[in-house]
């Protein structure tokens, strides 16, 4: 009996190893540490509830100091750098795509071009100061929207970073 329980916990290890514990996604920040909870202005995760419930979270978000490097997630072909807030353009993002993922990021200014191509892990820009809009009690941090692009439908980013 005690073999027999050796042979199927080594079994499962090299599964484990033979399949490995890669995710689809590679950091955006050098650290890549989740923003929790700040007062009055919820959480970051995705899905956490906003304006008092009648909505949920579109992404995740990640800390970030201003000025620090964004790191692509993906490898995949800029398409549009898109404005979170239509009245203020003070604030951009990036847009990449590829054959399986849309991925938005936001509160950052890009470093790279319209229509070039990035690899995953790529210097794509840098954080931007989202205190300086929402107020000192929010963590600073980039917002990261991610969709499956044969079906538009949101995915959580957290199962992918």
């Amino acid at each position: 009996m005690k073999n027999s329980y050796w042979y199927i916990a080594g079994a499962t290890v090299l599964i484990y190893l033979l399949m490995g514990t890669k995710k689809a996604f590679g950091k955006v920040t050098a650290d890549n540490i989740r923003r929790g909870c700040d007062q009055n202005w919820g959480c970051g995760s995705f899905g956490a509830s906003r304006s008092g419930g009648s909505r949920k979270h579109n992404g995740l978000d990640i800390k970030t100091a201003v000025g620090q490097q964004i790191l692509s997630p993906i490898s995949g072909k800029v398409t549009r750098f898109p404005f979170p807030y239509g009245d203020d353009l003070s604030y951009t993002g990036i847009e990449i795509i590829n054959d399986t993922y849309k991925v938005k990021i936001f509160y950052m200014k890009p470093s790279v071009l319209v229509n070039s191509e990035v690899t995953k892990g790529q210097v794509i820009g840098n954080a931007q100061n989202v205190t300086a809009k929402y107020s000192s009690t929010m963590t600073n941090h980039i917002h990261l929207e991610v969709y499956n692009v044969k079906t538009g439908a949101l995915l959580n980013p957290e199962t992918l970073i």
